[in-house]
């Protein structure tokens, strides 16, 4: 899995203003780079669990299309906890496996690769695991909007299709058109400060709340004007690869200071291990 960079980046934020809507719509014709969107989440640590060589653990599971051949599935979890839970679970169901394994960082970037990989060689996929506590404040959110209904103790979509379920990403967005606000912050950077521009989508609805809440103080009227929304990550990706407003590359997932902190301690060890 590719080296997380500039993870000091978004950990470094100062301040922050919230500004106008930023996007005129989701889905249009032309795609941003693929590179582009790789560089964006090549910056979000995610977690995956690594032998002691660093080499992902995966699982294999049918082929859909053809029951005698196997498809080699790598796991990604959003959470650093939910990761930690399946090794544990390995540990108990595979102690040999387990003896060597460990919870390791790697970029979101590596997930998106995968899954473009797949559509070409069936023989591989990949697993997003979400933390539960955020899909179920998802699922609340879209049932309150009507975009999700419980029927027969089943969640469907508003149009009746079986909900797919998804990691969740939330944001603010203007109540009247639903475009997503973007951020006007100070970041601080190798020791030095600028101001930068981008659209945050977090991973954590109460970690969003709180800095609406702060801002929220100091200006009003986004109490009246601006709304929490949520988005699935496979739903934002694709925007990002089919949308040719120019900020969609202002985009930026905003993972939890928690996961923030272990990917950078934990790149902090190999680093130093590596200059041994």
């Amino acid at each position: 899995m590719k080296t997380l960079a500039r993870l000091g980046v978004l950990a470094g934020l100062m301040s922050s203003l919230w500004l106008a809507p930023a996007m005129g719509g989701y889905h249009v014709a032309t795609a941003l780079p693929e590179e582009q969107v790789l560089r964006i989440l090549n910056n979000v640590p995610v977690f995956m669990i690594t032998n002691d060589k660093g080499e992902p653990l995966t699982f294999e599971i049918p082929n859909p299309q053809d029951q005698n051949k196997k498809v080699q599935v790598f796991t990604f979890f959003i959470n650093q906890q939910d990761a930690q839970t399946a090794l544990n679970t390995i540990k108990t169901q595979q102690p040999d496996v387990g003896r060597v394994a460990r919870v390791s960082a790697a970029a979101l970037s590596g997930a998106l690769k995968i899954a473009i990989e797949s559509q070409k060689n069936p023989a591989v996929g990949v697993d997003i695991i979400p933390s539960s506590q955020q899909l179920q404040a998802a699922v609340d959110m879209l049932k309150k909007s009507g975009d999700l209904v419980e029927r027969d103790g089943r969640i469907l979509t508003k149009n009746g299709q079986p909900f797919a379920g998804g990691t969740p990403l939330f944001f603010l967005a203007d109540t009247k058109t639903g475009n997503p606000i973007a951020v006007e912050a100070q970041v601080r950077e190798n020791g030095q400060t600028r101001t930068q521009r981008f659209i945050p989508f977090y991973f954590d609805n109460a970690q969003l709340q709180r800095e609406v809440d702060q801002a929220r103080q100091k200006r009003p009227e986004l109490a009246r004007d601006t709304g929490i929304r949520v988005i699935m990550l496979d739903s934002l990706v694709s925007t990002m690869l089919s949308s040719n407003d120019p900020v969609a590359g202002q985009i930026q997932l905003i993972q939890t200071p928690d996961a923030i902190q272990f990917a950078v301690q934990q790149q902090g060890g190999s680093n130093q291990a590596g200059n041994r």
